[in-house]
């Protein structure tokens, strides 16, 4: 009861402090510096709808886009309402260069790193409570016998079961790093056809983005149905990082949305059929270390209610 009471308290705080801040910055910064991250633009004091564009993937694999909706919903009482719109098609590499560069990306929700979590801004807030860090394989029809019985990151190679990833991904690292055998791809949807045909065995997705692509390929694909494999890395929103008021905007967004319990409830609607179909707290947990964890992924690691209990 008393880390209960304490998480409300720190949550309303933290409100109150970004919400004195964010009316600070209104006076130096414009409505228009929000959408664009751009700082030489005429300030703007109406309340015309502003244009934020969002990486195209976070509308397909996951909900990413309706979460980062209501974080916008919960601050047009300080600022203009928000809609958001997809990026044209682009590799991950090239999405993160985006926003690095203040391209044509305003936002991106993407796996923490090192990397990420210094050269951009991160909101350290887990997108979908951290469901990222619990992955389940995506595997060829018909392949359930080979993967049951696999208990341990040695299982794989044991097995000769090879995980494919992206290339650039900051998964990749993680797995690699724990001696998985991992085969890369430089873009998304070739990966999809080195399973198809035998390149690798598991496509390994996170949680909340696994049935989605399921779904648009049970022809060819099935999913796993023994273990999960777990390591703390969240997806957080990112932006430029001369782009801060956007970036407290969506973390105040967040923290209203978390203190009302409108984030639990779209969670709830969003996730809760997923998770139930994908039965995580029956499966055999392998659970993998992050070597080089930011200090803002590390951080978090404690901040209870922002997690997918498992």
């Amino acid at each position: 009861m008393v880390i209960g009471l304490n998480r409300h308290f720190l949550s309303q705080a933290l409100a109150v402090l970004l919400s004195a801040a964010l009316i600070l910055f209104s006076f130096t910064l414009s409505a228009d510096e929000i959408s664009t991250g751009s700082q030489d633009k005429p300030k703007n004091s109406s309340k015309e709808q502003q244009v934020i564009t969002l990486w195209e993937r976070n509308f397909d694999t996951a909900p990413v886009n309706e979460i980062l909706e209501l974080a916008f919903k919960k601050t047009e009482d300080l600022y203009p309402p928000v809609r958001l719109q997809r990026s044209t098609p682009m590799e991950y590499p090239d999405a993160i260069s985006s926003i690095a560069n203040s391209g044509a990306i305003d936002v991106i929700s993407a796996a923490s790193s090192r990397t990420n979590d210094t050269e951009l801004y991160p909101i350290a807030f887990p997108v979908l409570k951290g469901l990222l860090g619990h992955r389940v394989c995506l595997i060829r029809k018909g392949q359930q016998a080979r993967f049951d019985g696999l208990m341990t990151g040695y299982d794989f190679t044991e097995k000769k079961i090879n995980i494919c990833q992206g290339e650039y991904w900051p998964d990749t690292e993680v797995l690699q790093r724990n001696g998985l055998p991992v085969v890369t791809s430089k873009a998304y949807l070739p990966i999809f056809d080195m399973l198809q045909e035998g390149e690798c065995d598991c496509f390994l997705r996170g949680a909340q983005e696994i049935i989605p692509e399921y779904q648009s390929r049970k022809a060819q694909v099935d999913i796993e149905q023994s273990f999960l494999v777990q390591y703390p890395q969240p997806g957080f929103f990112y932006v430029n990082r001369d782009n801060k008021l956007l970036a407290m905007r969506i973390e105040l967004g967040l923290l209203r949305a978390l203190d009302d319990g409108s984030y639990e409830e779209l969670f709830n609607k969003l996730m809760s059929p997923q998770l139930d179909q994908l039965n995580l707290k029956s499966r055999t947990s392998i659970r993998l270390n992050i070597p080089d964890m930011s200090e803002t992924n590390l951080s978090i690691q404690r901040a209870s209610g922002l997690w997918y209990p498992l």
